[in-house]
């Protein structure tokens, strides 16, 4: 018996979500980019969120970065930005299924839905209801997610805290 196992978004399901308008910043995991020239190599799944410009890495943090070791091409030395650009640029989050359902709308129990999953008020417990039906070719709790919270996006009815500024007013 042949069990595979996904524990996060791929890296093309996350462009999905990425262009959607989901907020990195609700990634519980990330992609890395190695820069391996194995192309098995090239990325790496890494369990904690991604690296991004905001709270933690301010511009003065990030100005912090540079050193004399880092140089460019031409052998000058790299500023803070472009160290941080080298490490990180090329990341992409990456979603667990427990990050996805999190994700999810908050629904109070209603008699007119049909198929969705709900998170219920309490935030403990998990509920599939009905409002949309998600068609699985291949059995993926995660793609089912991603295609769910597609569909939620594309009819209004997603968190709009999860989505950046310029998805809301679509």
């Amino acid at each position: 018996m042949e069990i595979e196992s996904q524990i996060a978004t791929t890296r093309e399901q996350s462009k999905r979500l990425l262009d959607l308008g989901i907020k990195p910043e609700t990634a519980d995991m990330v992609y890395h980019y190695t820069n391996s020239r194995v192309e098995r190599l090239k990325w790496e799944l890494q369990p904690h969120p991604p690296t991004l410009r905001g709270k933690y890495w301010t511009p003065q943090r990030i100005s912090k970065l540079a050193s004399p070791w880092h140089k460019n091409p031409d052998g000058t030395p790299m500023t803070g930005e472009q160290i941080f650009d080298h490490l990180w640029s090329k990341d992409i989050p990456a979603w667990s299924l427990s990050r996805l359902l999190a994700l999810f709308p908050i629904q109070k129990y209603k008699e007119d839905t049909t198929l969705c999953l709900y998170r219920c008020e309490d935030g403990g417990i998990w509920t599939l209801g009905y409002l949309y039906e998600v068609e699985s070719k291949n059995l993926s709790p995660i793609e089912d997610c991603v295609s769910l919270i597609e569909w939620l996006v594309e009819n209004g009815r997603f968190n709009k805290e999860y989505l950046k500024e310029e998805q809301h007013e679509k």
